[in-house]
């Protein structure tokens, strides 16, 4: 244990701050209170807001459910083989600025020109709140597959998959369809981080 403490400390710290905000919300056992997620959650309509400390926040709760036990082991999986890749430093600013330009990209290049267009979408996505780690451990996943020599194939078609979540929950149930912020959040996410991917190659 020593020993895994001292090559993926952050990998650590950031399992152990998820485990602690799950057992706090409950949400190790179920679906997150509307009230938490009102508290602790985020959507692109914060940032005008200058509500900054939602973008911190959102990161350590999850929806809960079986769906915290998949955030537990992707972020221990893609950040923590990341971690050990790249040391702890690198990795953790992969991982937060991911987090932080998928926020960013999403409150303000795709929201602003859907609610230009008067797209329900736009208005949906401005005022939906998430909470979650997945945009941090897609960035990671896309930069290890890059760093790791995957083939491109597999690449694309990780790529064609998530785009292909947006777009089958686009047509089968418009702008209602309740995973469609995530969706759309994966695919930034998984962008960013095979684009830090051949930064850190170059």
């Amino acid at each position: 244990m020593d020993a895994l403490t001292i090559q993926i400390p952050f990998t650590l710290a950031v399992l152990v701050a998820l485990i602690v905000a799950a057992i706090w919300t409950n949400t190790h056992r179920a679906e997150i209170a509307p009230s938490d997620l009102n508290d602790w959650g985020y959507a692109p309509r914060h940032l005008p807001a200058l509500q900054w400390r939602r973008i911190f926040t959102s990161l350590f709760f999850t929806v809960g459910g079986w769906r915290f036990y998949v955030s537990l082991i992707a972020t221990g999986l893609f950040l923590g083989s990341l971690e050990s890749k790249l040391g702890s430093l690198r990795a953790a600013s992969l991982f937060l600025g991911v987090h932080l330009l998928t926020l960013c990209c999403e409150s303000f290049l795709i929201v602003p020109p859907l609610r230009y267009l008067r797209l329900p979408l736009g208005d949906i996505l401005h005022i939906t709140q998430d909470v979650g780690p997945s945009a941090g451990y897609y960035g990671c996943f896309g930069a290890i597959l890059l760093l790791n020599h995957w083939p491109a194939a597999i690449i694309s078609l990780v790529a064609l998959f998530l785009l292909l979540r947006v777009v089958v929950n686009l047509l089968l149930w418009g702008a209602s369809a309740s995973s469609l912020p995530a969706d759309i959040a994966h695919m930034i996410a998984f962008s960013l981080g095979i684009a830090a991917g051949f930064w850190l190659l170059a």
